[in-house]
């Protein structure tokens, strides 16, 4: 079985420098994917000199600054062309630690999906001040509750899929930016019946770099979220081509 891990970056090279050795070795199983939006603090070209050492690693590069959730999706489809079994989405920036891969690796062999959640016994967060405590707490609850979703960290980042899974859904066609595809992304899986486990992590923030959360993105997840719980209340069965 091979999983791949796909990692969205934009001026990551202190952490891609030292996340990717700490990667291949959680499980000699682990391909690395990095999708770089051209960042302009070389994190390729640091990717790069690790491809010249190692086949398990992999570059998307980018024209620009294109989102997350385009990268995702392009990174999707580029991971099933190589021909993976399962997908791990993390972040660069060490808030998911590599150590938690293998809980995840073996968590999937019986589950569709597995989130690596900090909102479960165990799971937390370090370093957040009361503000992103309460940013990220409401976010789940509203998000839990407006689409009754039986999980407890509905915008965590830190997921593997099965392949099938990911066929199923379509993900990669799925029309949404920033950190709103994580919702509604869980919000289809869902819908389709995915079998969804989740595993306690401890979500650190980030060592190097600035955070890619702003305002924009903040808004444009809850307008998704809201336009996916209108659809459910009204009884549209079928889900959104794109969301």
């Amino acid at each position: 079985m091979r999983a791949y891990v796909l990692i969205p970056t934009y001026n990551e090279r202190e952490n891609i420098q030292a996340l990717i050795p700490q990667i291949l070795q959680a499980d000699e199983r682990l391909h690395v994917l990095v999708v770089d939006d051209n960042s302009p603090d070389g994190t390729a070209q640091v990717v790069e000199e690790f491809q010249r050492q190692s086949p398990r690693v992999h570059l998307l590069k980018r024209a620009g600054r294109l989102g997350y959730g385009t990268a995702v999706r392009e990174g999707i489809q580029r991971v099933l062309q190589e021909g993976a079994d399962w997908l791990i989405q993390m972040d660069a920036d060490f808030s998911h630690d590599p150590r938690y891969l293998p809980a995840l690796l073996s968590k999937i062999e019986d589950n569709d999906l597995v989130i690596g959640s900090r909102y479960v016994p165990g799971g937390g967060t370090r370093n957040w001040g009361w503000t992103r405590r309460l940013l990220s707490a409401t976010a789940n609850r509203v998000t839990r509750t407006l689409l009754a979703l039986p999980i407890a960290d509905c915008t965590g980042g830190f997921r593997c899929y099965r392949r099938e899974l990911v066929e199923k859904a379509r993900l990669w066609e799925m029309d949404a930016e920033g950190y709103g595809f994580l919702s509604a992304s869980l919000y289809r899986c869902h819908c389709l019946g995915a079998r969804i486990a989740e595993v306690p992590i401890i979500f650190v923030e980030r060592r190097f770099g600035k955070s890619k959360l702003s305002k924009r993105v903040i808004w444009e997840a809850v307008r998704l979220v809201l336009s996916l719980w209108w659809q459910r209340v009204w009884g549209k069965k079928d889900l959104p081509p794109n969301a």
